[in-house]
């Protein structure tokens, strides 16, 4: 099966299996062709909703009046396909969530661009129906983070970062819209996170091999150790453009420290160390661990107040080897054990 076959059969699983579309769904796909990755995926669902009530836009040729008028006349309750190199900036909210606040469903494809040409194998790969295992495999992650106030993270060398506190409740992207009201999703999936409900009681090393640039591009590097001291990143040895990103964190946020919040397991089994995507939202689903640094996240925002100032989340990307959630491994030899 070639690559666009294969973006195809993705693209399909994608809309009756995820999405379980009916026989009579209307489906509206908005595109631009200014990136190979999103060339091929506009073909693939061309294909896929061809037997479908449907409209298509190129949004570069038809441009935002045009967009926003066809917004009021679709069909309570339509799919909208968002494909994107960059990504289609409207309005001052994300589209994909004013579309689904009008009761829309919606697939987003998002800054598809920003991955390298030789990185679209791996993109439509990730794309691949695997929700019964991220259904299971996060199910089982989640009952562990709420019966449990300790994780212990290893990595090379002896590494070790350990959190000991009770954790917040986790949010899971698997896919899995059957008990949920909104059926929306950025893709790839397959992915659970939460975060210390004691922020300052995470304390330990972590291996690092990439994190998102002032491009918002994924800088792989040769891995590195980032130390981490009562919640906030304290020191490492790794190059001068990650210290870049700390100092932003720390001259614009106002604790003018590097606060780790999120603590993410990716589930996806197509994307790892030897499997990268540029893009940084894509990446953070790989099947392993990353953690958010900065004061800001939407879901757990509430915490801090609203007079704390929040503005960055930056995700870094772990090469972690075993890891515990109380006295239970969920992962041996970098693959999980779940």
């Amino acid at each position: 099966m070639d690559i666009s076959e294969q973006a195809q059969q993705n693209g399909g699983d994608i809309l009756h299996k995820n999405y379980t579309i009916p026989p009579d769904q209307f489906i509206l796909l908005i595109y631009d062709t200014n990136s190979l990755l999103a060339t091929i995926l506009t073909e693939a669902y061309g294909k896929c909703i061809a037997n479908y009530q449907h409209q298509m836009i190129d949004f570069e040729s038809e441009g935002e009046e045009t967009v926003i008028k066809t917004f009021t006349t679709l069909p309570p309750h339509s799919l909208v396909i968002l494909v994107q190199s960059t990504s289609f900036r409207m309005t001052k909210h994300r589209l994909r969530a004013d579309l689904f606040r009008a009761g829309h469903k919606v697939v987003e494809h998002t800054r598809l661009g920003y991955n390298k040409d030789e990185q679209v194998e791996n993109y439509i790969q990730s794309l691949r129906y695997d929700t019964p295992y991220y259904v299971k495999a996060s199910t089982e992650i989640e009952q562990l983070l709420l019966k449990n106030d300790f994780l212990h993270i290893e990595s090379d060398d002896g590494k070790v970062l350990e959190v000991h506190s009770s954790f917040e409740k986790p949010v899971k992207n698997t896919g899995d819209f059957s008990q949920m009201e909104i059926i929306s999703a950025g893709f790839p999936i397959g992915e659970i996170f939460t975060e210390a409900q004691e922020l300052d009681k995470i304390n330990g090393d972590v291996v690092v091999f990439g994190f998102p640039g002032k491009d918002h591009r994924t800088h792989f590097t040769e891995p590195f150790v980032v130390t981490i001291k009562d919640g906030c990143v304290v020191s490492h040895s790794g190059p001068g453009e990650f210290e870049e990103i700390l100092q932003m964190i720390r001259e614009e946020e106002v604790n003018h420290a590097v606060q780790v919040r999120e603590i993410g397991f990716g589930l996806n089994r197509q994307l790892g160390f030897d499997n990268r995507l540029d893009e940084p939202t894509a990446f953070e689903r790989f099947a392993g661990m990353h953690f958010s640094l900065g004061l800001k996240h939407a879901m757990y925002g509430k915490k801090l107040g609203r007079k704390v100032f929040q503005k960055y989340h930056i995700d870094i990307f772990c090469l972690v080897k075993r890891v515990m959630i109380g006295e239970t491994e969920v992962m041996r030899g970098g693959k999980y054990t779940v």
